[in-house]
């Protein structure tokens, strides 16, 4: 394995992680292989490592390259940012020197959550040259061939808007502890009164819109970046799986953008899998952090990918070509 981590911006602490295979003369020398960036999920104030290394392991295993993108969050998650990391990771894969095997041609990007978020919002909105004007004289360096989306965040208004962290019905707004807390969001906009419970709740959607945008935001801003609006005829084809049990981020989210990739006639496989909840990732012993996480229905999500990526790709119908008929 050619293993490195490159710096692609100190002052935002991103990050790109390669896992590249090397190219052994024993079996498929110097064949170029797809390469998929995975964008772990943590809402936009932090990373999850469940959804990153350990992701692209499973890729690496099936013959394909793999990096892992930690991307701005926090005070740098104000878009277009993310997105922007996004874009010079896929560019600077994309220029990587010929020994490495890679093929130009099929840069996949996937997400899961937040990280949908990203790895869509590069999708739809890659040919804008305001948005990246340093690419401006080649726009597609920057284009994925592919989107892998897990669970994504699409839609800005289909979060949960009463997120119950068991806040008593005592409590100041000040002592009340939450992983996302933004400090430019009022708190009683993140944790709104339910009259009829009597307490307050966590309104997640604008929890993790405020990291989007910064704060407090306008309907104009929240329509830009719900992707669904936004999706065209140039838009890459997607892979895309959510369980409808999701309580956190609704399955709407998945289900609109694939019927605007319908609309454009691009092309797009959509796995709805029953039950289930938010953040299971590979929905098994290897990343579950409690029991609700092991989740057999839809584990297997993954080979699913790993088997529309090698067609996409056409690398497994390439490699079975080249095979001789017999032992020389």
């Amino acid at each position: 394995m050619k293993n490195r981590k490159v710096v692609l911006s100190k002052k935002r602490n991103v990050t790109l992680t390669l896992y590249l295979l090397d190219n052994f003369k024993e079996f498929q020398y110097n064949e170029k292989r797809p390469l998929i960036i995975v964008c772990p999920g943590g809402g936009y104030a932090f990373l999850s490592d469940r959804e990153a290394e350990v992701v692209a392991m499973q890729y690496y295993a099936a013959g394909i390259h793999a990096a892992v993108l930690r991307y701005g969050i926090n005070e740098y998650a104000v878009m277009p940012g993310p997105i922007k990391d996004a874009a010079d990771a896929v560019a600077y894969v994309r220029q990587l020197p010929d020994r490495f095997c890679i093929d130009r041609e099929n840069i996949y990007i996937s997400g899961f959550s937040a990280g949908g978020h990203v790895a869509a919002g590069l999708g739809v909105f890659w040919n804008d040259a305001k948005m990246f004007p340093e690419y401006k004289k080649d726009l597609r360096l920057i284009r994925p061939d592919g989107l892998v989306l897990g669970y994504p965040v699409i839609d800005l208004k289909a979060s949960t808007k009463k997120m119950d962290i068991g806040i008593k019905p005592e409590a100041k707004l000040d002592e009340i502890e939450f992983g996302q807390i933004h400090p430019k969001m009022p708190r009683e906009k993140i944790f709104p009164v339910d009259k009829k419970a009597g307490r307050r709740f966590v309104d997640f959607e604008i929890a993790m819109n405020a990291y989007i945008f910064g704060g407090e935001y306008t309907a104009a801003q929240e329509k830009k970046y719900s992707l669904q609006n936004s999706v065209s005829k140039d838009t890459p084809p997607a892979f895309i799986w959510h369980c409808a049990g999701d309580a956190l981020i609704f399955p709407k989210n998945s289900l609109e953008f694939a019927e605007a990739l319908n609309r454009k006639g691009v092309d797009c496989e959509l796995h709805l899998f029953s039950g289930g909840e938010h953040g299971i990732a590979l929905a098994d012993y290897r990343t579950a952090n409690d029991y609700l996480q092991f989740y057999d229905h839809a584990s297997g999500w993954m080979q699913m990918s790993v088997a529309w990526l090698l067609k996409k790709s056409g690398f497994k119908e390439k490699v079975m070509k080249s095979l001789p008929n017999g032992r020389q």
